[in-house]
């Protein structure tokens, strides 16, 4: 059982849930944000606040200090792999040598052909190297992205997708959440990763169909280029770096990369990951 945990990405949607999990087992949780401004909702909940950036060493080692454990997650951006390295840097700094539990991605490679999950096989490589006691999870599509297809839904019953007619073993962050708080409080997972999906590979088609069946109505899906879809994103104010990103994930997961799924939550948590019409049927107001 873990006395304290240091959490980074706390205002997440996925560190978020994983804050208020582990509160709710009594567990004493410090973080890291990038901004007073997120620290008051934190510190009303329990939590010892920590404002700084990744980077920043001296916050790091005081927000380390002394805790048992570390759930290590940082966002998809060009500086993705120096901020983790930073967090494990950090723990080697601490005497006691926290055991990191690290935010990875499904087939992290410095050879995948996405970037994202190349800078994620860089930052794995880094913490198997490093001697620290460490656990991957590594989640795959989360359901919750479709929730960016929720105006055009609820306005002309259309959902847009650039992934073809591929599969993807599409996850609830709720279950991604879950899985952390329990690895984060138990032992026997150190040097163990885990691949966490949903309960089945399923098509956009597919999950149209689902999302319908919740809806009550008919949900059209409409397949979109990549290169469309990259732009439409640049339009809304992605950063160039993040569509190009999204355009290779869409790539890879019309080709099949994502098509596969494990058992990996249930074998964990003891409840098996919510199926997308589980999802679809819980945020059916989200969609109109």
């Amino acid at each position: 059982m873990s006395n304290i945990v240091f959490v980074t990405g706390a205002t997440g949607n996925i560190g978020s849930l994983v804050v208020a999990g582990l509160l709710a087992r009594d567990v004493k949780v410090r973080a890291l944000v990038h901004s007073e401004e997120k620290a008051p909702a934190l510190r009303d909940q329990g939590v010892e606040v920590f404002v700084g950036d990744f980077t920043d060493a001296a916050i790091l080692d005081q927000a380390i200090a002394g805790a048992d454990r570390v759930f290590s997650l940082t966002p998809p951006n060009p500086d993705q792999v120096a901020q983790a390295n930073a967090i494990t840097a950090a723990a080697l700094r601490a005497s006691n040598r926290p055991h990191i539990v690290r935010m990875s991605v499904i087939k992290s490679n410095t050879a995948a052909p996405t970037r994202i999950s190349a800078q994620h096989g860089e930052i794995d490589k880094v913490l198997k190297e490093s001697g620290l006691p460490v656990t991957f999870l590594k989640p795959h599509f989360f359901m919750q992205n479709t929730l960016m297809g929720a105006e055009s839904v609820g306005d002309h019953g259309a959902l847009y997708h650039s992934m073809g007619d591929g599969k993807i073993g599409i996850i609830d962050v709720r279950d991604i959440a879950a899985v952390a708080i329990e690895v984060l409080t138990t032992d026997g997972h150190e040097g163990k990763g885990y691949t966490l999906t949903g309960p089945e590979s399923i098509s956009f088609a597919q999950i149209g169909r689902q999302l319908a069946e919740a809806l009550g109505k008919d949900v059209n899906v409409v397949a979109v280029p990549v290169d469309a879809a990259r732009e439409s994103m640049t339009g809304l104010g992605f950063p160039q770096w993040m569509a190009d990103a999204f355009g290779e994930y869409f790539e890879a997961y019309s080709n099949n990369y994502g098509d596969f799924f494990t058992d990996d939550v249930q074998n964990i948590t003891g409840t098996a990951a919510r199926s997308y019409r589980d999802f679809a049927s819980d945020f059916a107001g989200a969609f109109g």
